[in-house]
């Protein structure tokens, strides 16, 4: 069950990415064009959210009962969570990333319920999307990473 959650976390970043890059470039030429709040844009964002939140999910159980999980596998004797690549990457970096640019994804789709103008909320979306954009590849083990990476 792990090797098939695993995977299902690692198709879904490619959903995430292209969904969050789809956002990105609607929530920039509503902004932009100072164009009005479309139910098509809304739904991209919810879609976006929702996907981010189902591998965040998954990713959280992986970390906590995984192979290498926190409560299932414990870190090996000797070796310290700060100092040792692989663990300081998938116990720390990578979780705390993710679960901030799941938090920053949330909170653009939620500038859908704010009361204000529709270009500002493309703005805000904007932003918001495009910094969890940067995140989540910043926090990707990509194939190539020494000790961290993984196949694509």
């Amino acid at each position: 069950m792990q090797a098939v959650l695993l995977e299902i976390h690692s198709i879904f970043r490619w959903l995430i990415l292209l969904l969050l890059l789809l956002s990105v470039i609607q929530s920039f030429t509503g902004w932009r064009k100072s164009k009005e709040l479309r139910s098509g844009d809304a739904r991209l964002w919810l879609f976006t959210m929702v996907s981010a939140h189902i591998t965040l999910l998954i990713g959280l159980y992986l970390l906590f009962f995984g192979r290498y999980g926190v409560l299932s596998a414990g870190l090996p004797e000797g070796v310290h969570l700060m100092k040792d690549k692989f663990y300081r990457f998938f116990w720390v970096e990578h979780p705390v990333g993710m679960v901030l640019a799941t938090a920053l994804i949330t909170i653009a789709r939620g500038v859908v319920k704010k009361q204000i103008r529709d270009p500002l909320k493309y703005k805000r979306a904007f932003w918001l999307f495009l910094l969890a954009l940067v995140i989540i590849l910043a926090v990707i083990p990509w194939p190539g990473l020494t000790v961290v990476g993984r196949p694509f």
